[in-house]
């Protein structure tokens, strides 16, 4: 049994972390693109976000 769990437990740890870092933007009715809500340090040390229509990372 708890064997199992922590193979459950492994399996969605893993399948959490890449469905975050899924780069496919939606654009539902409204014409808004979503974008997956991971961040990047840019070389600067400031923290961003994705934007845009591709939701891409863009360092100032």
């Amino acid at each position: 049994m708890n064997t199992k769990m922590m193979l459950l437990t492994g399996m969605t740890l893993f399948l959490v972390s890449c469905g975050g870092k899924m780069t496919i933007p939606t654009s539902p009715q409204g014409g808004q693109t979503i974008c997956t809500q991971d961040a990047k340090q840019c070389p600067d040390g400031t923290w961003i976000g994705r934007s845009g229509p591709r939701c891409e990372f863009v360092c100032p």
